[in-house]
């Protein structure tokens, strides 16, 4: 990891964060100091498990992946972070150290904000708070959700599920999806191995569902996606 400085400044750069941009002038003033640009190599650790939280951090560039360990042991992506969003809230609203690590995937370049100057934003901002809390509520039910689909769920309703939500979340028109990590990391996100994960992508593409052309899918027939995941909940008469 090392600072980095950009022609654009931090405050702007915070200004443009989705959380952020309803905040007034005195609170970006506020969390602007101390705010710093720092880069990660592909791979490279933002903060270790066990480690105690530093602050809050935006993904200005690139993605980061939050990892976890498996009963087995094993280690798992249990979230991707893109551009516009934030992690490492959870140590810096209880100062307790991490439970989990997270790693740059590809070169990133992040936003530290120390965790005092976010402390006193949301003392001074009340709906800022609620932004915050609203934010942490709606990723816990991802996970939740996210649990429910890759427990026990089959191989083909985990991935359709997964690209239906990244559908929702795209503004184009045209059902093209980037995903945002290498299909491995997309993998251990829905608990596949990459294996499985590439089958069901070729399945898929056999039956003129999608297009694949690396990390670019295009949605064909959205309406088929979405009946792979009705026909799995259907319950059985």
């Amino acid at each position: 990891m090392r600072e980095i400085v950009k022609s654009a400044s931090v405050r702007a750069a915070l200004a443009g964060m989705p959380i952020l941009r309803a905040c007034e002038d005195a609170v970006l003033d506020l969390l602007a100091k101390g705010a710093r640009f720092v880069r990660f190599a592909s791979g490279e650790s933002v903060f270790e498990r066990g480690s105690m939280p530093t602050g809050l951090f935006f993904v200005h560039g690139g993605a980061v992946r939050l990892m976890s360990l498996c009963p087995e042991g094993r280690p798992k992506v249990v979230e991707i972070f893109e551009p516009g969003g934030m992690f490492g809230e959870i140590g810096v609203f209880t100062g307790q150290c991490y439970r989990t690590w997270t790693q740059a995937i590809g070169a990133s370049v992040l936003i530290h904000v120390p965790r005092e100057r976010m402390l006193e934003a949301v003392a001074m901002d009340n709906a800022l708070s609620n932004r915050m809390l609203g934010a942490v509520c709606a990723r816990t039910q991802r996970l939740i959700d996210s649990i429910s689909s890759t427990a026990s769920g089959a191989a083909s309703v985990r991935v359709a599920s997964y690209l239906l939500e990244q559908l929702e979340r795209t503004v184009r028109p045209d059902g093209c999806i980037v995903l945002p990590a290498p299909k491995k990391a997309i993998a251990s996100l829905l608990n596949l191995t990459p294996e499985t994960l590439s089958r069901v992508l070729r399945t898929m593409m056999e039956e003129g569902v999608l297009s694949v052309g690396g990390r670019r899918i295009h949605v064909r027939n959205r309406t088929q996606l979405a009946q792979m995941v009705v026909a799995e909940a259907a319950p059985v008469s």
